[in-house]
């Protein structure tokens, strides 16, 4: 597959956040070379929360559009790439004990509401 322009990659980034429901108001996000950076304040444009197995797919989804290119999540309540997901904490309420780690080999239902 051919590398795509940045204006290109830019427009897939894009197409994934809007995809998913992302609001872009909280959400930067920048492309540079191979690599994508997320950053800000991950929410959906009803400005409820996402959950590791709804990123999990957000991310499935980059990989399938952009491929090749890194991406990273480096926000305010979550950090992620390929490797790991990890909750960070609300900041409404800035509460952090429900911080969690994900990796490949663990299940990624884990609700930051508390919810299974």
């Amino acid at each position: 597959m051919r590398k795509l322009s940045r204006m290109e990659a830019n427009k897939e980034v894009r197409r994934v956040l809007n995809r998913h429901s992302v609001d872009l108001g909280y959400t930067q996000y920048s492309v540079a070379g191979m690599d994508v950076r997320l950053t800000g304040w991950l929410c959906k444009v009803d400005t409820t929360d996402f959950n590791a197995s709804q990123i999990e797919i957000m991310n499935q989804e980059f990989q399938r559009r952009l491929p090749g290119y890194s991406v990273t999540g480096d926000f305010e309540n979550w950090n992620f790439n390929t490797d790991h997901i990890v909750y960070l904490g609300d900041r409404t309420t800035g509460n952090d004990e429900n911080e969690k780690h994900f990796t490949e080999e663990e299940p990624t239902d884990f609700d930051p509401e508390g919810q299974q």
